[in-house]
């Protein structure tokens, strides 16, 4: 029987199939394959999650925005019961693992809650599942957009919710409190420490003088211990909303000036990786 212990996995770490396999002693990574995962005598399941298989495989609609994802489960409906159960019960603690892309990695995006469920006799069931780990969000505000609109029949607390979106919160405060931004400005002028896009230069000091983005890259949880000179950076809009983009596989503000300085020479921008020698 495998003996598997969820506490021994990184969030937000890439894992391939056959590293879980043999961490967890199963003979072959086969057995990872069925998308869901109810190892034996366990309370636990754990979702194999991929966005685009293969040309010519079985295609599911599943799709991750925010903290929420929602997947489609199997033609034969044979997990439809097993997910179910929790729904009342909470029986099982449910874990995920997700990837863009077939034959890649799955990144380990820790716990979830099921929180909605499309049942069908005729087609595959859907369900909706709420991620707690805030750093699997990929669009910022979608998370507040879900807590806005939050459904008081969903299976997940409030709470759960907000515990995920309070350094979000706390994030998004010391970037948009107006002290802040006049300070950082003040000490470190206008244009993005990334691009060096200047508004005034680009538009004229009349209409762009003092319009610039703060991005905070500290990483303390209490206000009163902020370094202004080091926690902060003055970021263009667009730059901005790269290094917010992707928090499942976050972008650092090195790596995005890397980017921005190689792309604005390589007239071939729909190449998909950059040269290795520029990512160290």
């Amino acid at each position: 029987m495998a003996n598997i212990d969820m506490s021994i996995l990184e969030l937000n770490h890439t894992y391939t199939a056959k590293e879980l396999a043999a961490m967890w002693g199963y003979k072959s990574h086969h057995a990872l394959s069925k998308g869901v995962l109810h190892p034996k005598d366990s309370d636990i399941l754990i979702l194999f999650v991929t966005r685009d298989r293969l040309p010519g495989t079985t295609q599911f609609k599943n799709e991750l925005r925010g903290n929420v994802i929602k997947i489609e489960g199997a033609d034969k409906h044979g997990t439809d019961k097993l997910l179910l159960d929790n729904v009342e019960s909470q029986k099982h603690r449910i874990f995920l693992f997700y990837r863009e892309q077939q034959l890649t990695p799955f990144t380990f995006l820790g716990k979830v809650h099921l929180i909605h469920s499309w049942i069908y006799t005729d087609k595959a069931s859907e369900f909706e599942f709420f991620i707690e780990n805030f750093e699997s969000i990929e669009d910022d505000m979608a998370l507040i957009d879900y807590i806005v609109h939050y459904d008081e029949n969903s299976s997940v607390s409030l709470n759960v919710m907000c515990q995920s979106a309070k350094h979000l919160t706390y994030h998004l405060r010391c970037e948009r409190d107006i002290s802040n931004r006049e300070y950082v400005m003040n000490q470190k002028g206008t244009s993005c420490a990334v691009c060096g896009f200047n508004f005034a230069k680009s538009y004229g000091y009349d209409v762009g003088k003092d319009l610039i983005d703060i991005h905070y890259v500290g990483e303390h949880g209490d206000e009163q211990m902020l370094d202004f000179d080091a926690d902060f950076i003055p970021v263009c809009f667009n730059c901005h909303r790269m290094l917010h983009r992707k928090r499942s596989h976050n972008i650092s503000v090195a790596d995005l000036k890397k980017r921005a300085t190689y792309y604005m020479e390589e007239p071939d921008y729909e190449q998909l990786t950059l040269p290795l020698d520029l990512l160290f």
